[in-house]
């Protein structure tokens, strides 16, 4: 507009980019004319309002007459009492540096106000809308993406469930099959009749046990290296207090380093208590049930020589497991059940 007073900007080379084109749209928004002094001449009859811009390191000498010293953009700047000092994050936050600075710009150009016009207000206002209206359409799509996910997740922990339940059928498809050949191999009908419910007793006692050890070899996984006595004994599997407790693989080590016997199931407070799998150094092998740290109760006692005691052992005064109730079967069909054999499994107690 003819005889309005415009603004002269003394740009100082060293000043960055980001805060030079703030700056510049922040005096568009103010609708203040301002030009480059150095591509444009001085109207002499209605001379321009100067801004000299300066950065810290004072890259380019001030002009002779300045309306205005701005110090300006990052870095340290000496104390002066004839600028004003200004960063990007004045404009952006609308500081009292930069309210200062644009109440000094109003008196210099001779305006009444620097304030935006009710058009802009609006126009501003219906940008800020449009924007929030962005922001909650994408919060909703993020929502129904985060809801299709969870449902996916539930989905495939269902899936999950599903097939460790169809796996765990089979186990216990695969666990029946080998009871059904274990009684073709040693049939109860062989059993003497005031045996029989001890024997059946004692094959289920020693299928828990199976089960239990099967538990023990994952939980061991899960856990691996949980305890060790020195180098004699390791476990690995649940513990609580520093003890084992749950289920868990616990190994016996010879002087090789080799182990020489290992128990595999169920432990609390740090004895195998309740249904596990032992195995002596001799090659004995019990699976049922144990208590206070020894195989005591039913369950199926077994040699490599093909001997298999089924029912019910307790601890003997050298702690190892006697017979006291059962059936013994032996290679030798005929003489089964007559020789007097005592299968001792040497399992020793976890060192302390």
């Amino acid at each position: 507009m003819a005889g309005e007073r415009r603004l002269h900007l003394y740009w100082d080379p060293e000043l960055d980019g980001a805060f030079r084109r703030r700056f510049e749209r922040a005096l568009g928004d103010l609708k203040v004319e301002a030009a480059d002094a150095s591509m444009v001449d001085a109207d002499p009859e209605t001379p321009p309002v100067t801004l000299a811009l300066a950065s810290a390191h004072g890259g380019a000498a001030m002009p002779p007459r300045c309306d205005l010293v701005v110090q300006a953009g990052p870095g340290d700047f000496a104390a002066s009492s004839q600028a004003l000092r200004l960063t990007l994050e004045d404009i952006e936050t609308g500081s009292r540096r930069w309210m200062r600075l644009v109440e000094q710009l109003r008196v210099k150009l001779g305006k009444a106000s620097l304030a935006l016009a009710p058009e802009d207000l609006e126009v501003r206002l219906d940008d800020a809308t449009r924007r929030a209206d962005e922001a909650e359409r994408a919060r909703d799509n993020l929502e129904l993406e985060r809801n299709e996910l969870d449902r996916l997740r539930k989905k495939l922990e269902g899936a999950l469930v599903a097939e460790r339940s169809r796996a765990e059928a089979m186990a216990a498809k695969l666990g029946q099959m080998d009871a059904v050949n274990q009684m073709s191999a040693f049939p109860l009908a062989s059993v003497d009749a005031g045996l029989r419910d001890t024997v059946s007793a004692a094959r289920e006692h020693a299928w828990q046990a199976q089960l239990a050890a099967q538990r023990a070899i994952e939980l061991a996984a899960q856990h691996p290296n949980a305890l060790a006595w020195g180098k004699t004994t390791l476990y690995s599997g649940e513990t609580t207090n520093g003890r084992p407790h749950g289920g868990g693989v616990m190994s016996f080590l010879d002087s090789d380093g080799e182990i020489s016997a290992s128990y595999r199931g169920e432990f609390a407070e740090g004895r195998r208590a309740g249904h596990g799998v032992g195995q002596s150094a001799d090659g004995m092998t019990w699976s049922g049930q144990w208590k206070r740290d020894e195989a005591s109760g039913l369950g199926v006692l077994e040699a490599d020589d093909g001997r298999r005691y089924e029912g019910e052992v307790e601890p003997g005064a050298d702690g190892e497991p006697v017979r006291c109730g059962g059936w013994l079967w032996t290679p030798d069909a005929p003489l089964r059940g007559q020789i007097k054999i005592e299968p001792r499994p040497a399992l020793p107690a976890p060192a302390k």
